[in-house]
């Protein structure tokens, strides 16, 4: 009896030490970016109770902010806000069916929702040895969980747009939240200015100028309105440094006078992705790096978005369950060429010569904005797109998958129609240059009989010379106009991700619950057979 009681003790025990070893290599996994200089940037690294208040759990390294008891502008009939509750969700304690796209990256999420109340809130986080006059770029994916009703078991998403909103900032360590004055903030993006705003990832960018060697960095959000539920949900924020440097910009002076304070240390800035011989782009893990990281980094040199890039880099490299330091993934394969991240000299020729579009009465602004001379195609800020057939609908731009022509896509700022470019399927990236540094939505309405294999809306932030690609996927639909017939296959894809947005990787969403339970299991079986062998022998 003592032998049998010592075998399955002993069986038990490898079959814990196995499930933590899985565990630990996942979140060794999930946790890799030397790239990205925020600590805990896909909340895996801990979590805590913020000021011991029971409903507010916060990610390590990070800090909430919140209003209480008063209203704030724009808030429904002046109504006071109230303390949001925030929870950072474990996906290991089961994900409720059609919500896995709430995980990005790693096991954990961060929500922060109120009901029946407006919610004004933000997440924060102290950054140190900032190079003064460089150039950063913050990403921040935010998923506005804003519900209007319950219809079904469904969510009804607002029908006032404007409710549900985000903006970045960036201003010195110790500055007040929402001090406008000290804090250079992106604009806020709403419902109003990005299709698909609500219960969908939209990927938030805002690039700035370093002030200070020490910053904080912010991510806002707050609806307006008293809905049942303002949640936001946020997986994965990075802050990466830019190749760019404003000599212009220097330390302010120390309080007093006296010597500026030396120089921290530099940020080290992502290197330009250089080929090599056989045309190959090879990325080298990093401690700390994520695919989710990798993709954010490589996308631009890819001709994708993040979103994009991600599956394409783990189709590239055999779907990999894990990342090691020292791996080497490939970005571009040999023998192809990464796309050109900036337009052709013909396109950008096309582009200055192009007669400007008019506003209408409607659009007209109160003074007219001056656009830089056509012979100054470089210095100006741009935002650069493109629409290609997705044969394949995988929403990937793959090769032999052409440019598309007659889709309309139109860029917007602070809800106003800017201006509209038709694709021609030849003369693509099109670039919408000489743009006044703020933030801007592009969407994209297919030709008739398309649908978008790709998100259909991009919010970017521009300033100081900065130029974005975006691209977007589509393939015709053949079941255009035909009429919608619930069936077991639609039942079968309704979690999958809204709108074409790539879905999470194998190691980077909370849909590889049922996979690492399955590796427990697969575990657990093969244990539980060695047990009974060495039971029977004994």
């Amino acid at each position: 009896m003592k032998t049998k009681t010592l075998v399955l003790f002993t069986v038990l025990a490898v079959f814990v030490m196995a499930l933590g070893l899985i565990t630990v290599d996942r979140t060794a996994a999930q946790t890799q970016g030397t790239e990205n200089l925020l600590v805990n940037p896909g909340f895996e690294n801990g979590n805590h109770h913020q000021d011991q208040i029971a409903e507010i759990v916060v990610p390590d390294g990070w800090k909430l902010h919140w209003v209480d008891g008063v209203t704030f502008p724009g808030a429904w009939d002046d109504l006071p806000a109230a303390r949001p509750e925030s929870t950072v969700w474990n996906s290991t304690g089961g994900v409720p069916e059609g919500e896995e796209i709430l995980w990005r990256d790693g096991i954990y999420t961060l929500k922060v929702f109120k009901a029946w109340a407006p919610m004004y809130a933000a997440l924060s986080q102290d950054v140190t040895g900032l190079e003064v006059g460089r150039r950063y770029r913050l990403v921040a994916p935010v998923y506005p969980d804003v519900v209007m009703d319950y219809s079904g078991g469904n969510k009804i998403p607002p029908d006032r747009p404007d409710s549900g909103q985000v903006r970045l900032g960036a201003g010195p360590t110790g500055s007040a939240w929402r001090d406008e004055g000290a804090i250079a903030y992106s604009g806020w993006w709403t419902g109003a200015t990005i299709a698909d705003f609500y219960q969908n990832y939209s990927v938030f960018v805002y690039d700035f100028t370093a002030t200070q060697e020490n910053m904080t960095v912010w991510v806002e959000f707050r609806s307006t309105y008293p809905y049942p539920n303002n949640g936001f949900f946020m997986d994965t924020i990075g802050l990466y440094t830019l190749d760019e440097v404003d000599p212009s910009v220097s330390s302010p002076p120390p309080a007093g006078g006296g010597a500026p304070a030396p120089a921290g240390p530099t940020a080290t800035p992502i290197p330009t992705p250089t080929p090599r011989a056989d045309g190959a782009v090879i990325h080298v893990v990093q401690a700390n790096d994520t695919l989710w990281t990798i993709a954010i980094r490589y996308a631009e040199t890819m001709g994708m978005t993040p979103e994009e890039a991600l599956p394409t880099i783990r189709e590239l490299n055999n779907n990999p369950a894990f990342i090691a330091v020292g791996q080497e993934l490939i970005i571009v394969p040999p023998g192809q060429t990464a796309p050109a991240e900036e337009p052709t000299p013909e396109a950008a020729v096309e582009a200055a010569t192009e007669p400007a579009e008019e506003p209408t009465a409607v659009e007209a602004t109160p003074e007219p904005i001056s656009e830089p001379a056509a012979s100054q195609p470089d210095n100006n800020n741009a935002i650069c797109v493109a629409a290609f057939n997705d044969a394949d609908g995988n929403g990937l731009h793959d090769a032999g998958e052409g440019l598309q022509a007659d889709a309309a896509i139109s860029l917007f700022r602070a809800g106003q129609h800017e201006t509209t470019y038709v694709t021609d399927g030849i003369n693509e990236p099109y670039c919408f240059e000489n743009l006044e540094a703020d933030s801007y939505q592009v969407q994209i309405f297919p030709p008739a009989d398309y649908m978008m294999t790709t998100t259909g809306s991009w919010a970017v932030a521009v300033s100081n010379n900065a130029s974005m690609t975006v691209e977007f996927g589509m393939q015709n639909n053949p079941n255009a106009g035909a009429v919608e017939v619930a069936d077991t296959a639609v039942t079968e894809t309704a979690s999958a991700p809204v709108n074409g947005t790539a879905p999470d990787d194998g190691t980077d969403g909370g849909s590889n619950v049922g996979l690492y339970m399955l590796g427990g299991a697969a575990v657990l079986v093969l244990l539980a057979g060695v047990g009974v062998v060495l039971l029977r022998k004994s």
